[in-house]
């Protein structure tokens, strides 16, 4: 028997605090540094930004609609095995585990290492991305509720110091004022789209809440809500960021600065030990992301076991409702990746394989909304896209244009990503043998 929504634990600022707590993460300090100075103009970095931006929140608004027809958590995987079949889900819901989850947690505690390291020098990067990944593991393992209020309380902490960040920005004198006219032309050159395929990933999370909304009150009303203030909120935020970025630097006079231009841009406009102070506030916000994408993580893969999609031990909780389980599997998954990343010595290679199928998981949900405004018209809508059908199709033909010019500029990741998504296929057998399969008349009902 499902649990009556009233007494699910999340509400709407749990899963708004979500979003916002995966969304931003260390690269809106670094990515602006990347494609700045190829763009060399003001206006056109600050239009990348929106761009992106209103890209996340075409398909907030279009998951929203879906999120609100099937108020289940397990996101673009519940939603492809309904419009595509069992095959589509198990592939969604696996690589974007893989990829999109363990990947970036990998990934971004890594990271969380290196600016450790300003502190601990003698402190092993592995060893700081490991602990972090166990204790907090630990942490969420006690209960849905508890792991939930740090997250929260990480989220408060982590918007806090990026507002104070951006509030002492445009409180110091700037180093040069900031020209935000736009020749039309530069929008459709080849740096304006490679600048957009480099920003986005900052904005991945967006669709965080659709993966818990089995453990939301009054989803069919939350999720879109959720989804909708949190990218909205973290949009607006980022264009400031980049403005202080800018009265720090001009666009065209940031070519070397790829590796932290917030730090670039601190230096420049503050006073006293800004290291110290930003790489503080960078592990702060590294800590906040690492924990919600724990908890939201793990929630894929029990909602899978629960559909028979992986080994049922997965689908284990707690009385406090934690998927125990699935936490300890992701967390021994995440430390591997850890290990095989720094084996490379170089982070980045985590990312090369996350766009690809990301975009095109992201990209199949979307094309749902669509799809059945036509196979089920009469099926209850609580929320409807606004504006339909421009916001669905916008973002699929965003999404397509990255894709294709992902293709055109790095092949060897379209040849990686096909093989990857080959492999996981072939594992479906093995991966689904001891499932609970749950009755089929109960598959496409809310939770």
């Amino acid at each position: 028997m499902s649990t009556p929504t009233s007494d699910r634990p999340l509400g709407f600022w749990s899963a708004t605090a979500a979003v916002v707590a995966t969304m931003i993460g260390a690269g809106i300090f670094g990515a602006t540094g990347g494609f700045a100075h190829e763009l060399g103009s003001d206006g056109l970095v600050l239009l990348v930004w929106l761009a992106c931006g209103l890209l996340a929140l075409t398909g907030a608004l279009s998951l929203g609609e879906l999120g609100a027809m099937l108020p289940k958590s397990g996101g673009c995987y519940a939603y492809n095995r309904h419009l595509y079949g069992e095959t589509a889900g198990y592939l969604s819901g696996v690589l974007s585990w893989l990829l999109a989850f363990v990947g970036a947690l990998a990934y971004i505690t890594l990271l969380l290492g290196h600016y450790v390291q300003f502190f601990l020098p003698d402190v092993p990067i592995v060893l700081t991305a490991s602990t972090v990944i166990v204790l907090l593991t630990i942490l969420h393992c006690v209960g849905l509720r508890e792991g939930n209020w740090m997250n929260n309380a990480f989220t408060l902490f982590k918007v806090g110091v990026v507002l104070a960040f951006i509030i002492a920005g445009f409180s110091s004198p700037a180093r040069v004022e900031p020209h935000l006219l736009i020749q039309a032309q530069g929008i459709f050159s080849s740096p304006f789209a490679s600048a957009m395929i480099s920003a986005s990933f900052a904005y991945l999370g967006w669709e965080t809440a659709t993966w818990i909304a089995g453990d939301l009150k009054d989803p069919q009303r939350n999720l879109p809500r959720a989804l909708i203030t949190g990218t909205a909120f973290v949009t607006g935020l980022y264009i400031l960021l980049n403005l202080v970025f800018l009265r720090a630097q001009s666009a065209a006079t940031m070519e070397g600065s790829i590796d932290s231009i917030g730090l670039h841009a601190a230096g420049l406009l503050f006073t006293g030990n800004v290291s110290t102070w930003f790489n503080g506030m960078i592990i702060a916000v590294l800590l906040s992301t690492t924990s919600t994408i724990l908890m939201v993580g793990s929630r894929i893969l029990a909602a899978m076991a629960k559909d028979g999609q992986l080994p049922a031990a997965l689908a284990k909780t707690t009385s406090r409702e934690a998927p125990v389980n699935a936490l300890r599997v992701q967390a021994f998954c995440t430390i591997a990746f850890v290990c095989a990343a720094s084996s490379h010595g170089n982070a980045d290679n985590i990312l090369v394989l996350i766009g690809m199928p990301t975009t095109v998981i992201m990209g199949a949900a979307v094309a749902g909304v669509l799809i059945l405004r036509r196979r089920e018209p009469d099926t209850e809508r609580p929320f409807r896209v606004p504006l339909y059908p421009l916001p669905p199709i916008l973002f699929l033909a965003l999404a397509i244009w990255m894709l294709v010019s992902t293709v055109q500029y790095k092949w060897q990741a379209t040849i990686g990503s096909v093989i990857l998504v080959t492999i996981i296929w072939a594992l479906k057998p093995l991966l689904s043998k001891g499932g609970t399969i749950p009755h089929p008349s109960s598959h496409n009902k809310p939770s």
